[in-house]
């Protein structure tokens, strides 16, 4: 487990992430924790959408609105941008998964992903990005199935629709009350994924609370693809019909509100002396 464990650090080590990292942690004295935070705050903020962020693959999909009966020459393709290696979260869900189910959260995020951006990946598609056969992506799908999770892939998309994704499955758990340590026994992804979920959700709930009301423009507003908008807004509108998740809601609009009004209090009672060199040391 030792050995195991120093190999994983010393992969970290050797990615961009780890050199960001390391800088945090040594050259301004951080907490590895708080290191980390800043590092996946840093990466959503700072890398815009255009920019092909490392680990992921620029690929070419057949688009959602295709159907079964052209040939495949004929359907409309939809260049996406994929996330193979997640980074942190993806070793962090190699450490507590193992290999098997770190390609399952690969499978889903790949999955939608893809939707996301107008396209869908079919389970040959799958097989290819993560080295594996046809049958072993079966196999997962089945298993992520059991867990009350449906991948969307194009076979499934023909026969079925698109059914609930794990990002829904998961807001929709935060949102019933359930802890974040309660979803990551349940759904088998790092605790890092889900409050990153959960603060993407926040930043579509607080568009419409300030009353930017079209899907185009809080995609604008939040950096996320107008398909992903759609999904959140129709969490929050059916949310509003339940009790709980309305309290919720309610909640994270609140602590939001409170963060924002804290950096507002912080920035007008810096120094300007102060605030152009960063701070007091």
């Amino acid at each position: 487990m030792n050995k195991q464990r120093k190999e994983f650090q010393r992969q970290e080590t050797k990615t961009s992430d780890g050199e960001l990292l390391y800088e945090l942690q040594h050259a301004y004295e951080l907490s590895p924790k708080l290191s980390e935070q800043i590092l996946l705050t840093a990466k959503e903020c700072l890398v815009r959408e255009y920019a092909l962020k490392e680990g992921q693959i620029e690929a070419t999909v057949v688009g959602i609105e295709e159907r079964a009966g052209k040939v495949l020459e004929k359907m409309e393709k939809k260049k996406v941008r994929l996330t193979i290696d997640g980074g942190i979260e993806d070793r962090e869900a190699l450490k507590e998964y193992g290999r098997c189910g770190l390609r399952q959260i690969r499978i889903q995020r790949i999955s939608e992903e893809a939707i996301e951006q107008g396209g869908v990946v079919s389970q040959e598609d799958l097989a290819r990005y993560l080295s594996c056969t046809v049958r072993t992506i079966q196999r997962d799908m089945q298993e992520i199935l059991q867990r009350g999770i449906e991948v969307t892939t194009r076979g499934y998309l023909h026969n079925m629709g698109k059914g609930q994704t794990h990002k829904l499955k998961i807001l929709g758990m935060y949102l019933d009350g359930k802890t974040y340590s309660e979803i990551k026994l349940r759904i088998r992804h790092s605790a890092g994924a889900i409050k990153r979920y959960v603060e993407t959700f926040t930043k579509v709930l607080m568009s419409r609370h300030w009353g930017i009301r079209g899907e185009k423009e809080i995609g604008v507003v939040t950096g996320l693809s107008e398909q992903l908008v759609k999904q959140y807004v129709k969490l929050i509108d059916d949310g509003k019909k339940d009790a709980v998740r309305k309290e919720t809601m309610n909640d994270l609009i609140e602590r939001a509100g409170y963060r924002e009004g804290l950096k507002k209090t912080i920035k007008n009672c810096l120094n300007p002396q102060v605030a152009m060199i960063g701070g007091n040391s």
